[in-house]
């Protein structure tokens, strides 16, 4: 039972998820402290670690290409399990929700509005994207082919206006920490932006593709994505060296940086404008997606009725989780990666593994 009928083209699904990755900047923030000048090396590894994941994702949605995640569970454990294993996931999708809209809250009272109570942030935020979500998905991925190549665009003028504070020793010592680091560093960067690219489970039988497509767009996503992210923990190392670690926001003191005249200062305000566009977006397709997951327990067809309700319940759990950024960024660094695995690579892996061996049909062409 599809709740919302709206329909997405493979390109946008292709742009989302690409953004979605692109929303987590910022993660240079959690790695820093543990690879630092290697953060790059952790970039990298956790990149292609998940290589295997995306294949994952991707044989589900062609096995099960007119069911969500949640439809997939029901058919594979049955209507009691599948119900267990969707609750879980119900909390996971509200609680990573949360804790992106809490994000986007510390991260616009700590720039650009300080004297903003954070609750006033964060029910602007849920209540802009409310007005998305009544439109359906395809109001909500609408515009993120726009997103992304904006973020291309600030990503490559900004190492274009940093070549002359970029030096080369800055990757020096490479190898230089304990092997322990390199693998936390890599769980982080697979864990929370890529293996978050399973809530795109439950929007890809809005989109239009065919099973070849599915491939390809999802490959795309990945690597544009990574693309964003690699290039943008090297900047960094290349303009901030081993101090990478002191700063709570690197790629914003990287921007700060730039100064070729005052036309051409004050940079990072550019970062600012397009990190918020993507976490807003971010937080649209989790607050889509925990929607559609309450409505599916709930068998409730008419969706837009729980839309306020979850974010407002959205935004008094992102105030209980954590008491500042750094509380946060520790939690993200030592136990989220861990919490989040079950959910983003045991389960999905699982469910195919049973429905393999009970012989589940292949989704035919969309």
């Amino acid at each position: 039972m599809r709740i919302d009928k709206s329909r997405i083209s493979g390109l946008q699904f292709m742009f989302a998820m690409t953004c979605f990755i692109q929303a987590s900047t910022l993660l240079s923030t959690f790695i820093a402290s543990v690879t630092f000048q290697d953060s790059w090396l952790a970039a990298l590894s956790g990149s292609l670690v998940c290589l295997p994941l995306i294949w994952l994702y991707r044989s589900l949605m062609v096995m099960f290409p007119h069911q969500n995640l949640l439809e997939i569970f029901d058919e594979v454990y049955g209507p009691v399990l599948g119900k267990v294993v969707s609750a879980g996931y119900c909390w996971f999708f509200i609680t990573l929700g949360s804790i992106n809209l809490t994000d986007l809250g510390d991260f616009v009272k700590l720039t650009i509005m300080e004297e903003t109570p954070n609750v006033v942030l964060l029910i602007m935020c849920i209540l802009v994207a409310a007005m998305a979500l009544r439109r359906g998905v395809s109001l909500v991925v609408r515009y993120s082919d726009f997103f992304v190549t904006v973020a291309f665009s600030v990503l490559v003028i900004s190492i274009i206006l940093l070549l002359n504070q970029i030096k080369l020793e800055n990757f020096l010592p490479v190898f230089d920490q304990p092997i322990g680091k390199y693998i936390q560093g890599t769980h982080i960067i697979a864990a929370i932006p890529y293996g978050e690219l399973v809530v795109f489970l439950m929007i890809h039988p809005n989109a239009k593709m065919s099973r070849r497509d599915s491939g390809r767009y999802l490959l795309w996503a990945f690597f544009l994505g990574g693309f964003t992210m690699l290039f943008t923990v090297l900047r960094d190392v290349a303009v901030l060296g081993n101090t990478l670690d002191m700063f709570t926001m690197p790629p914003l003191v990287t921007l700060r940086l730039v100064n070729l005249g005052m036309a051409l200062s004050r940079m990072e305000i550019l970062f600012v404008i397009v990190l918020i566009i993507l976490l807003f977006f971010k937080i649209m397709v989790l607050y889509y997606v925990s929607v559609m997951t309450v409505a599916h327990l709930l068998k409730i067809k008419k969706y837009r009725h729980l839309i306020l309700s979850v974010g407002a319940f959205m935004i008094t759990y992102g105030l209980t989780l954590y008491p500042c950024p750094v509380k946060h960024a520790a939690s993200a660094q030592e136990t989220t990666p861990f919490i989040w695995s079950p959910f983003e690579i045991l389960i999905p892996l699982l469910t195919f593994i049973v429905a393999k061996i009970k012989k589940l049909p292949a989704g035919k062409e969309m």
